[in-house]
């Protein structure tokens, strides 16, 4: 039989599809320093209730913040030295979606970090990812030191579904910058009540902060920086822009989770990434390497409620079985070719199922049966018990990454793109859906209810046309999803760019979703399309005509 520890492998979800509900707000706060160039918007989105998904605003979003609350002083805080905490100085530009060959002005921001000390004895700055995102230099500063100069950092790793990154500073054991410095040790998970010390440089003053709360909730979160579902610990401390990325201490000083993220609205209520999932971090990152470390596994399912009596007879539950009812699989998730719609979910990896989805974790109360999944490494076997067509079945699934149909956030990762005779194509994300003006209807219905499967693993728009003779007529079509090129449909982004340039014929037929536009440009193999390419990239200034990145698993 399975069992799981705080200590062992590490969380995420699945988040199919947020569904109709609420509108919480949670925001990762670095610190803006200044603002230049056009940002990402924010959309809203609502909560899935039955599957606890959500999709928040980017981490990097600006926000108003109380310059005179004050941070209250303790004795408990007197008797640490909280030396291993340190200040982050992050150079930043972001990718521009909307034009993806360019990028948008160069910006800066603050965020706080801690040093840890990893079993090879490497000394490493944790900190929060999304206050590093899209960065091009690095400073760390301790601050109130005899030295408080500056020190170039590089990212060593990170992990944007956890919002974790680990920092280097390529500086001698010797160096005066770590003289004095005790690494933080990593503590297991918190009790509710236990008293907290959030440590950062926060909005309002330059020298360390630090505020006094207790845990009063563990539980999934969504990560605002990524829309992932992950055990989170909440604090009532306040958590303000700049603290992003800081240590949370008990009163021993062990470090209990790194803040990420406050809820908009709620006075003192932060979220902390706990040391189930930080481990589960840098486990992964030591022992797959920075490159080979794949995040955060996802169930791959949506299942529903056993709590009404007449859909329990309809499948012959006795009072004594309690569970979900499977009613999707996600094509190539963790649980896609193990387990069928309508089957009867009773237990993972040893840990039974509730009626409402929940299982119990450990003494701090249930959390969402998608957060056990997450609790395991990518590769790892997961033990399920299920019932199907009325008899009980244990059986194995591997665990995979997330995989889905729109993206969700993706960071340090420039846009994908591909221009053919001024036709700019780009696969649809998260990210584009934030960069375009007003709101576009049937893309937001992809990205909530779009489904992948083996002919269709990512959307590709028409996102707009750089007008030219060879185009003109076509100018009006915008954010078009394509469905085939020739009469042969469109897998991905790389398969379009594969059906452009090997066709025979003399024309290029490219059709959108059910034929509502139909667009007819010269061949590749033609000399009217080379010469229109080449006058296009240079009238905008476009440096080439494509950008394919990697390539999707199928």
């Amino acid at each position: 039989e399975q069992t799981i520890s705080f200590k062992g492998p590490t969380m995420s979800t699945l988040p199919p599809p947020p569904g109709s509900g609420g509108g919480e707000r949670r925001r990762g706060k670095r610190r803006r320093s200044s603002s230049s160039g056009k940002r990402r918007k924010t959309r809203e989105r609502p909560l899935d209730e039955q599957q606890s998904r959500c999709a928040q605003s980017p981490a990097v979003e600006d926000e108003t913040y109380d310059d005179n609350e004050m941070d209250s002083d303790h004795s408990l805080g007197e008797q640490l030295r909280f030396d291993n905490v340190v200040k982050v100085f992050a150079t930043i530009q972001e990718p521009d979606f909307s034009t993806p060959w360019q990028t948008m002005g160069v910006d800066s921001a603050t965020g706080s970090g801690v040093v840890i000390e990893t079993d090879s004895k490497k000394l490493l700055i944790l900190t929060a990812a999304h206050v590093i995102a899209d960065s091009t230099f690095l400073q760390i500063q301790r601050v109130g030191v005899e030295n408080p100069d500056k020190h170039i950092a590089t990212v060593f790793a990170a992990q944007h579904e956890s919002d974790l990154a680990l920092l280097e500073v390529d500086l001698h054991e010797d160096h005066e910058f770590w003289k004095d410095i005790e690494p933080a040790k990593l503590a297991d998970c918190p009790s509710l009540r236990s008293v907290v010390l959030v440590a950062g440089f926060p909005v309002g003053g330059e020298e360390l902060s630090i505020t006094e709360g207790v845990v009063s909730r563990i539980e999934g979160q969504c990560y605002s920086h990524s829309q992932r579902l992950l055990l989170a610990v909440t604090v009532d401390a306040a958590i303000n822009a700049g603290n992003s990325g800081g240590p949370v201490f008990s009163e021993s000083g062990e470090l209990l989770g790194i803040a990420f993220q406050g809820l908009q609205g709620a006075e003192n209520t932060g979220h902390v990434i706990p040391p189930p999932v930080i481990e589960h971090f840098i486990q992964g990152v030591a022992s797959k390497g920075p490159e080979g470390y794949k995040g955060y596994p996802a169930d791959g399912i949506k299942a529903q409620i056993l709590t009404n009596s007449n859909l329990r007879k309809y499948f012959n539950l006795k009072d004594s079985v309690r569970g979900v009812l499977v009613t999707e699989v996600y094509y190539n998730n963790t649980c896609y070719g193990v387990l069928e719609k309508n089957d009867i979910l009773t237990s993972v990896a040893g840990r039974s199922l509730a009626n409402n989805g929940t299982v119990a974790y450990g003494h701090y109360g249930r959390v969402d049966l998608s957060v056990v999944f997450t609790l395991f490494q990518v590769g790892e076997s997961i033990n399920l018990e299920i019932i199907r067509s009325g008899r009980a079945m244990k059986v194995k699934a591997i665990a995979k990454p997330l995989s889905r149909l729109v993206p969700l956030s993706n960071h340090n990762v420039k846009p994908r793109y591909f221009i053919y005779c001024g036709l700019v194509f780009q696969p649809l994300s998260n990210d584009y859906l934030e960069s375009i003006d007003g709101v576009n209807p049937a893309l937001e219905a992809l990205f909530y209810s779009g489904l992948q499967k083996a002919g269709r693993l990512e959307v590709v728009l028409l996102s707009h046309t750089l007008s030219d003779d060879v185009n003109v007529g076509y100018e009006k079509i915008v954010d078009a999803p394509i469905r085939s090129v020739n009469g042969q449909n469109v897998r991905d982004l790389q398969g379009l760019v594969e059906l452009i340039e090997s066709t025979s014929e003399p024309f290029l037929r490219i059709c959108t979703f059910d034929d509502h536009d139909v667009i007819v440009v010269p061949s590749a193999k033609s000399k009217e399309s080379t010469e229109a390419n080449k006058i296009i990239l240079e009238r905008y200034s476009v440096a080439s005509d494509r950008r394919l990145g990697y390539t999707l698993p199928t």
